[in-house]
């Protein structure tokens, strides 16, 4: 959770750092370490987002990294601070894309976070 707005809004300028793989932002929606030493990262955006090559790269290669079970969700929701939203329950979102043994996949039904962790955390 965003605890400081209006340092949350300053523009961070990556212009004058570029060499030959050009630095990207990026942060980390989510994440959960479960047992048997499994991981799950989440990118959680608004169903108009979009997750970017920089972002997708990224997750895919700490995913692809971890020594143990990995997977990366790829998380929407339709709540709008414009419509007067002010809380996204993120157990609740949908699963849009999943990245699993090195490959993106779209589940076979509508799945929520919440199902996924508790899947995924199951495995042995």
């Amino acid at each position: 959770m965003i605890r400081n707005w209006s340092e949350h809004s300053l523009y961070m300028d990556f212009s004058e750092m570029a060499t030959d793989s050009h630095p990207q932002p990026s942060d980390i929606d989510m994440f959960y370490l479960g047992a048997n030493n499994t991981l799950i990262l989440g990118e959680i955006k608004n169903e108009r987002g979009e997750l970017k090559d920089g972002q997708r790269r990224l997750l895919e290669r700490l995913a692809d990294g971890w020594r143990g079970d990995s997977m990366v969700l790829y998380i929407t929701h339709d709540k709008y601070v414009q419509k007067g939203d002010k809380k996204v329950n993120v157990a609740q979102c949908f699963v849009e894309k999943y990245y699993w043994k090195k490959k993106w996949r779209t589940p076979l039904m509508p799945t929520r976070v919440f199902e996924v962790i508790d899947q995924f955390s199951k495995k042995k």
